[in-house]
């Protein structure tokens, strides 16, 4: 009986795996930045809160109002996750199942 593990990838699937290691590094830097800039904009709208200067208060605004539309942004770019889902499930179909090879 063969294990799967033992044998080397086909290279195709060893593009596969470079493809989805790049995707998973791309995702994991969106959403730090993601994280960020929603960090960024909760402690900025604390700040406009308690605020009383009318010309800080514009300034916190104008920064808010950056910080959502870069979100909005990102959220847009996020197709990179459907990417990984279709390689994901790509590279999965594409790997014989468990009883179907042959005896060695």
């Amino acid at each position: 009986m063969s294990h799967p593990a033992s044998t080397a990838l086909p290279p195709s699937a060893e593009v596969e795996l470079g493809q989805l290691d790049r995707l998973c590094t791309s995702i994991r830097g969106k959403l730090q930045f993601m994280d960020y800039l929603v960090r960024a904009a909760v402690a900025d709208v604390e700040r406009f809160e308690g605020e009383a200067d009318p010309g800080t208060r514009i300034f916190l605004r104008q920064l808010i109002e950056m910080h959502a539309s870069n979100l909005a942004v990102e959220c847009e770019n996020m197709r990179l996750v459907g990417e990984l889902c279709g390689s994901l499930e790509s590279l999965v179909n594409s790997e014989p199942s468990f009883g179907t090879e042959d005896a060695a």
